[in-house]
């Protein structure tokens, strides 16, 4: 509980549902109660209007009667003085004035509906002031003038009243109740597929990331929450297998030249009057210089694509492709050519796409028996970079694997060295970054591997 408020779901719901069902019932009650007040009441006036009409008419006709019953009347002449009155009047008021007569000059269609209040005083049966509504007219018998009052009775319209609150005292309270029980029951029953959706996320962890949610078959709120649940155990899911993939990959990869390099040096401490320290030092170095690529790789691989921003800058690929041929030109090794179909501009980061041709070069390079071909060229709205070399070439078999992580094939091209195993993994992620593709395609007769970027304007 917070202060009064509970603080479960279903049971707030239900005490909200019953407040609001309580409120509008009141409010109706009390609407409806003033509108047959006031029905009732036209209904009494328009009754001791056509009383009166009657009494008037007795007096009129000189046959002078008054009213059965409880009536309350008077008459009173042009002076004021009462001329007759109703017994129930003097003995529930006993210092009861007259009401004043109708003003002088009336016609004799004169009427009034006015107030008046019985102050009953210390009468034992009577201890209530009441205000009546009292209607009157006109008497014109040719000799004589008065003025006739009827007192309209409210007690056929407190009975009615009496009984229609007596009527919703019980069936208001009752209304609420239902609402309330119905509201905790709807509640329950929409709130059931979030204790499924809360069961299943307390059983998540590290090591069942997995489990997902069940989605109800609604297209309602809770529907689309447990969809965005899932949604967003799927990314926690693939974020925690980046992690272990990056710890295994770093563990897996950096062991082997760490190894090397510490077992060279032990080995050189060890005799260090016969070690060649020069010799020592260029393999150290050919070691760290390994360790280096590697670790670029691997963090460059471990970033979420979801947090990279897309590229804003324009890049032609045609320049990139010439710094790349141009740099390998000065390099031993097969010979590197290109062939150019003018400015290819798209949209990308310089030293993105620079890595991407390079690690493709450098697979190339690496198989090649004598050449290595780059073609770039416009097709379709597309740029499309291919990389060829006349190496052994890629199995059809194994095209998909060789952008694995550190795969490693049984053919020739398998005599990887130098590399970090990481480069056609890193040069496919920088394509699918940059909102393009690369893939592996029939060469003649070694590998081709063709990159294609989305075109923009210089």
């Amino acid at each position: 509980m917070t202060g009064w408020w509970p603080s479960s779901v279903r049971w707030g719901t239900a005490l909200s549902a019953a407040l609001l069902c309580a409120i509008v019932f009141i409010l109706g009650w009390l609407g409806t109660r003033e509108l047959l007040s006031r029905q009732l009441s036209g209904s009494a006036i328009s009754a001791s209007r056509a009383q009166l009409d009657g009494l008037a008419e007795t007096y009129r006709t000189g046959r002078p009667m008054s009213p059965a019953g409880d009536a309350l009347f008077e008459v009173v002449d042009e002076a004021g003085r009462p001329v007759v009155s109703s017994e129930n009047l003097r003995r529930w008021d006993p210092a009861w004035t007259p009401l004043p007569p109708a003003p002088t000059g009336a016609s004799a269609g004169w009427t009034i509906t006015t107030k008046a209040t019985l102050k009953p005083g210390d009468h034992p049966q009577w201890r209530e002031y009441r205000e009546y509504t009292v209607v009157g007219r006109v008497i014109d018998s040719g000799a004589q003038r008065h003025t006739v009052y009827l007192f309209v009775l409210p007690w056929d319209t407190l009975r009615t009243l009496g009984t229609f609150d007596d009527t919703l005292r019980f069936f208001v309270p009752l209304a609420v109740l239902i609402t309330a029980l119905a509201a905790w029951l709807a509640a329950g029953r929409a709130l059931r597929p979030v204790e499924a959706i809360r069961r299943e996320l307390a059983e998540v962890s590290g090591s069942r990331l997995d489990r997902r949610v069940p989605v109800p078959p609604s297209r309602d709120e809770i529907a689309r929450l447990a969809t965005t649940t899932n949604a967003t155990l799927d990314r926690l899911q693939q974020a925690y297998d980046q992690q272990e993939r990056f710890v295994a990959d770093a563990s897996h990869e950096l062991r082997s030249p760490l190894a090397n390099l510490r077992t060279g040096l032990e080995v050189a401490l060890t005799h260090a009057d016969r070690a060649d320290w020069p010799a020592v030092a260029r393999q150290s170095l050919l070691d760290v210089q390994r360790l280096q690529r590697i670790t670029a790789d691997l963090l460059q691989l471990a970033v979420d694509p979801a947090e990279v921003p897309a590229p804003e800058g324009v890049v032609d690929l045609a320049d990139v492709v010439g710094e790349q041929v141009a740099e390998r030109a000065l390099e031993s090794g097969p010979a590197v050519v290109s062939d150019v179909d003018g400015p290819v501009p798209v949209s990308g980061e310089p030293v993105q796409l620079e890595r991407l041709l390079r690690n493709l070069l450098d697979n190339a390079v690496r198989h090649a028996r004598s050449t290595v071909t780059v073609r770039l060229r416009r097709e379709a709205g597309e740029a499309v970079l291919e990389v060829l070399d006349d190496g052994p070439g890629i199995p059809v078999a194994d095209r998909e694997r060789v952008f694995d992580r550190f795969a490693r094939l049984d053919d020739a091209r398998a005599r990887d060295a130098g590399g970090t195993g990481l480069g056609l993994t890193l040069a496919r992620d920088i394509a699918v970054r940059h909102g393009g593709s690369l893939r592996v395609a029939d060469g003649d007769p070694g590998a081709r591997l063709i990159a294609r970027l989305p075109l923009r304007g210089m």
